[in-house]
């Protein structure tokens, strides 16, 4: 195995590594999510520099191998899907951050004293959905299983109709009662962020199916 191709694989590595680390932290900041874990959605907030430090290594390290290699065909695909990949896993982490922060909104909201309203059933689904989704994503990517990376397709449209749905419950509860603005805000936004995650697990698909049979599916989904 030459230094290239050891190089390769490294990079192919840390891309797991990365991608395992950011499911552990979007897995723990849905935990606190449900559960209102205050003290976990800050933990998942201080590990977001981490992810963003691992982007800018396998960023800089593909870049690198490209100009100094003059890769060509099955090669050039996985260094051209890595910095796509590390792009979509640090944005992934991001979300992570973001729903810890509506997880301590929400309870900064309790203790001010603001009308609550009942948090919506489809919720918890909507985040498992999506964690599931991101979970066979990564997945499909460690086994280069274009097939289940084509599953993680069909899963999209499931966690949307989610999104729309739970949209539309919050603002029936704010016509309702205005006093409920504060939190449906941090609802829908929390829906909205699961919603994303979704569209980056399907991003992260979408990348192993390039590489793994030569096919741009970007945007036929």
């Amino acid at each position: 195995m030459g230094p290239f191709v050891q190089e390769l694989a490294a990079l192919r590595q840390s891309l797991v590594v990365m991608g395992e680390d950011v499911v552990a932290m979007v897995t723990a900041a849905t935990e606190a999510l449900l559960s209102g874990d205050d003290d976990k959605a800050k933990a998942v907030i201080k590990n977001d520099k981490e992810i963003n430090d691992k982007e800018n290594e396998i960023v800089d390290r593909a870049i690198r191998l490209i100009a100094t290699n003059q890769p060509v065909a099955g090669d050039l695909r996985f260094l051209a899907a890595a910095l796509r990949l590390a792009t979509e896993l640090e944005r992934i982490g991001d979300l992570g951050s973001n729903l810890a922060r509506r997880t301590l909104g929400l309870a900064e909201l309790a203790i001010e004293g603001a009308v609550i309203g009942p948090t919506p059933n489809d919720l918890s689904h909507m985040a498992l959905a999506s964690l599931n989704m991101l979970n066979l994503a990564l997945k499909a990517f460690k086994e280069s299983d274009s097939s289940g990376a084509e599953e993680v397709l069909t899963l999209d449209d499931g966690v949307d109709d989610y999104n729309r749905r739970i949209r539309k419950q919050i603002l029936d509860h704010i016509y309702d009662n205005g006093r409920l603005a504060a939190w449906g805000l941090e609802i829908i936004n929390t829906s909205a962020h699961l919603e994303r995650l979704g569209d980056h697990a399907t991003n992260l698909a979408e990348e192993v199916i390039y590489v793994t049979k030569g096919q741009n599916v970007r945007h036929n989904y």
